[in-house]
């Protein structure tokens, strides 16, 4: 009788702590895996890399663009990077004199660019937290081939004419600067929006800007 009623208090007792094992077993395995990502989505030693869309602006009206980029994290706040953007058309605007009568105008016309730069961005984490600002700054040389384009000349009257124009290939050192943020959805894959400056050097030194978004991957 005595080994009868130890094993049904034996028994009972199991029963009563496997469902509270179970319970803290699962809350284990669902609490601390979202600890731990919380904790490693903005780790050093790793490489993002991902495409973006976004929309130039400044000097004549808006365009799309696109490219992409590749990030190493030197550390936590850290990012060195290189970029690549294709922008479809950008403004380019001068003003002179016409020869002999010295009066004023304005010309006008677009160009496709190609822009290769390197820089760094900044993170400003908060709390570990998925969401994350930054800053960026970078330089690199804005691009564009050989185009036939047509130049729209308005004087100080406010008179326009347009005349075809070859324009020459070349290459203007640029730096821009800006900012955006970065949303972690996960360890590998996040969300990224950015908007930036851009200020050439040469005869058309005009600061425009861009607008991006797109997605992008953290490789270890």
């Amino acid at each position: 009788m005595d080994v009868r009623l130890e094993s049904t208090t034996n028994m009972s007792n199991t029963r009563a702590w496997r469902p509270g094992s179970i319970t803290l077993l699962t809350l284990a395995c669902v609490v601390l895996p979202v600890q731990a990502q919380q904790l490693s989505v903005i780790r050093p030693g790793s490489f993002e890399i991902g495409p973006f869309l976004g929309a130039s602006y400044g000097i004549d009206q808006t365009r799309f663009m696109g490219g992409g980029n590749i990030t190493f994290a030197v550390n936590k706040y850290l990012l060195p990077y290189a970029e690549f953007s294709y922008f479809p058309g950008i403004g380019r605007e001068q003003t002179g004199t016409f020869s002999g009568t010295g009066a004023t105008f304005t010309s006008r016309y677009s160009i496709p660019l190609s822009d290769f730069h390197a820089g760094v961005h900044i993170r400003f984490p908060i709390h570990e937290k998925p969401v994350v600002p930054y800053g960026v700054f970078g330089m690199g040389a804005l691009t564009h081939f050989r185009n036939n384009v047509t130049e729209t000349f308005t004087d100080a009257s406010g008179n326009i004419s347009q005349l075809p124009l070859t324009v020459p290939g070349g290459s203007n050192f640029a730096i821009n600067f800006g900012g955006g943020v970065r949303f972690y959805l996960s360890q590998h894959f996040g969300l990224r929006i950015e908007a930036k400056a851009y200020k050439p050097t040469g005869v058309y030194s005009q600061v425009f800007g861009k607008v991006e978004g797109g997605f992008f991957f953290q490789l270890r």
